[in-house]
């Protein structure tokens, strides 16, 4: 499993990092060049390349976790125990949230993969320009149509999904 991802991943090294964001508690980025897509009748902007992550993950500098899956369910600094419930998948209420703006304002110039790496349960390592590393570790044992643990694609006419999950890896082209 280990060379198969990183032989699929080996397209990311060089592409930048264009945006991070959430859909609920799925983790994605958009990496690579900026396509023109039409949806629905209407053109949108989107990156080559997409990975969502569905399990553990961390991104890292300098020996320290910048931001990481667990930030999901903790409430953001201004949150105010006072006012209101802690809703972790509003928008802005989480420390995810907080973090990832305050990541991708700080950064000048986007972050570009140097490098990948994998192992043979579906994990991956991305390693960042500015010293920054995303690590996505499968944290369930469950291997059932539910498992998935990562998925990479491609947007296009080529386009593809490349997906790990507790049953290997699974492989769907457009």
């Amino acid at each position: 499993m280990k060379e198969k991802i990183k032989l699929q991943l080996e397209s990311l090294v060089g592409s930048k990092l264009n945006n991070i964001g959430r859909a609920s508690n799925l983790f994605w980025l958009e990496l690579g060049e900026r396509l023109s897509i039409i949806r629905r009748g209407r053109t949108i902007e989107l990156s080559e390349y997409a990975l969502n992550i569905q399990c553990s993950w961390r991104i890292t500098k300098e020996n320290k976790i910048v931001v990481a899956s667990g930030d999901l369910y903790s409430p953001s600094s201004d949150w105010n125990v006072d006012k209101e419930d802690f809703d972790w998948d509003v928008q802005g209420n989480n420390k995810f949230d907080e973090k990832i703006e305050y990541l991708m304002r700080s950064i000048k110039e986007p972050l570009v993969v140097e490098k990948i790496d994998s192992d043979e349960i579906g994990g991956l390592t991305i390693f960042l320009s500015k010293g920054f590393t995303l690590n996505v570790f499968p944290d369930i044992s469950r291997d059932d149509e539910y498992s998935e643990f990562w998925r990479f694609f491609t947007r296009g006419e080529d386009g593809f999904h490349f997906v790990v999950t507790g049953n290997g890896i699974e492989k769907d082209f457009n």
